[in-house]
């Protein structure tokens, strides 16, 4: 009732902040066309982690073989130039590592493409330009639902006016606006609209506790889990929006015990977007349930969670290269005014969210845009942010214009580090102190920033030992040298690094191998890179 005795423009702020975000992001798709052949051998979105994603769509509607046993014989003019990625199973079937829960979400957009196709002149094979045109609106379409549904989570405790900042600055000052507009097909920009919906739902259900509530509810709980695994953590909010402390947590359960029929039936909703995705490991692996990453070596390691490097190294620092969150994570201590129920939900799903990436193999997420994981959390994080904005915006005015200005520099320095991103001045793995400060804001890259890179080692990295290669560092005293001599002074090197002593220790006793055996291990691995790089 109180939005209607809101003046007719500040009650339409929300609503003007979603049109401005759509138009900038439709803009900058069309200004870059990111579903065009971005080079001469790779294609435009459906590459990298994105050709696991979708590969489950061709290969069972075009190809007419989920397993991918078509290789063995392709059709006529078929060349697997990184169309499917798979690893082969020691019962030699094909396996596609990553879940199917993007093909689902992309499917609409994918059978709308296959069916324009013959309209204009494309190929009918998954791949052409249309299909991956269709692919990226398919990202702005699923973050545009996430944003209006936002825009309605927001408005149940904060002001238009902050809510309408929050909606800008969640889409425009994170990299959210990266992972919609120039790698749309990532995962991101869906488990952020899915993340926000559930919360939605979670607010829902608790309010009004009905049977269709619960189905939706596990539902869409199931494709998160479905799209991402380790999103499950979302579920904290299930059990802990709206609990305030020891005596309402109580409350909780015996709520969740009185409604334990619901709750069944949540989980029987969530293991229904699961069925196809267990029915295809169990053609593929011969088990209805599989650890598909299993086979790639990648895992965690939460016994040395890398949590100062996730959050401010320059490598892919959270805060550092999206600053405006770590406003967002001060406005947790705002949340009291407006949103009490929501803060220990937020806080503890934070928490895990920073702990499992900090425990990750590859904690800097690969070549990326900053840390891209994160953006799944932004729905959840956007209530903190509006909170503070909230806050300062109810503030005097010299704080009103300060924090202001500050969040408006926030926007900008993410559109301009977008743009050195796309132009290669951000390298994608290797950023130090001297790199970031040596190209921040600047329109052109630094010539000596290729020197003075620091490349990890992916292989390494897999096994828990981070060791990094300095693109500067000339290695030709080392490649002068005879074998045994060089391999003896990168076995100095490493043993002079007690961190890294320590990560091969540790990989040693995961592995039930012998230290020295290791430690020859990673020499060599280092002598290679270095005497004869790939």
């Amino acid at each position: 009732m109180q939005l209607k005795l809101l003046p007719v423009r500040e009650r339409s702020l929300p609503g003007a902040a979603l049109a401005v975000i759509l138009v900038a992001m439709l803009v900058t798709m069309f200004a870059y066309h990111p579903w065009n052949q971005s080079k001469p051998n790779e294609r435009g979105v459906i590459k990298w982690d994105v050709i696991s994603y979708y590969a489950y769509l061709p290969a069972t509607f075009i190809y007419g073989d989920v397993t991918l046993g078509f290789l063995d014989d392709p059709p006529e003019g078929f060349v697997n130039d990184n169309k499917f990625w798979f690893f082969e199973l020691e019962n030699g079937s094909r396996l596609i590592q990553t879940s199917m829960g993007l093909s689902i979400l992309y499917s609409p957009f994918f059978f709308t493409a296959h069916a324009l196709a013959p309209l204009f002149g494309e190929a009918r094979d998954g791949y052409s330009n249309i299909y991956q045109f269709f692919l990226v609106l398919s990202s702005l379409f699923y973050v545009m639902i996430g944003l209006l549904i936002l825009r309605r989570i927001l408005l149940r405790y904060f002001s238009p006016v902050a809510t309408a900042v929050t909606l800008i600055l969640v889409a425009l000052a994170t990299n959210l606006f990266y992972y919609t507009v120039h790698e749309g097909p990532m995962s991101h920009a869906y488990n952020f609209a899915l993340i926000t919906l559930f919360l939605f739902l979670v607010i829902r259900w608790h309010e009004k506790p009905a049977v269709k509530n619960a189905i939706w509810v596990g539902l869409v709980y199931g494709m998160i889990v479905l799209v991402r695994p380790t999103n499950m953590i979302a579920g904290v909010l299930l059990l802990l929006w709206g609990v305030t402390g020891w005596s309402s947590f109580r409350d909780r359960i015996l709520f969740l015990l009185r409604k334990s029929p619901q709750v069944a039936l949540m989980v029987c909703c969530f293991i229904l977007p699961w069925i196809p995705q267990m029915v295809y490991w169990k053609m593929v692996t011969g088990s209805f349930l599989f650890n598909s990453y299993g086979p790639s070596g990648s895992s965690f390691y939460f016994g040395s969670p890398h949590i100062v490097d996730v959050l401010f190294s320059y490598r892919k620092g959270w805060y550092l290269y999206t600053p405006v969150m770590l406003v967002a994570t001060a406005g947790i201590f705002f949340m009291g005014k407006n949103c009490r129920q929501g803060w220990r939900a937020v806080v503890l799903y934070l928490l895990l969210q920073i702990y499992l990436q900090a425990s990750w193999w590859s904690w800097w997420n690969g070549g990326s845009f900053g840390l891209r994981s994160f953006v799944d959390v932004y729905g959840v994080m956007a209530i903190p942010l509006a909170a503070l904005v909230d806050a300062a915006a109810r503030a005097r005015r010299s704080v009103t214009v300060g924090v202001g200005l500050g969040l408006l520099f926030f926007l900008y320095m993410n559109q301009y580090q977008t743009f050195q991103f796309k132009k290669g001045m951000i390298h994608h793995t290797g950023m130090t102190r001297e790199t970031y400060w040596m190209n921040f804001l600047a329109f052109r890259a630094d010539a000596r920033t290729w020197q003075m890179l620091s490349i990890p080692d992916a292989e390494l990295a897999r096994k828990g030992i981070y060791y990094e290669y300095y693109t500067g560092d000339d290695h030709e005293a080392l490649r002068a040298m005879e074998p045994a001599a060089a391999m003896d002074s990168v076995r100095r090197e490493i043993e002079s690094d007690k961190t890294l002593v320590k990560e091969i220790r540790k990989h040693a006793s995961r592995e039930r191998i012998p230290y020295e055996e290791t430690l020859e291990m990673v020499v060599e691995r280092v002598y290679d890179q270095k005497v004869s790089p790939d």
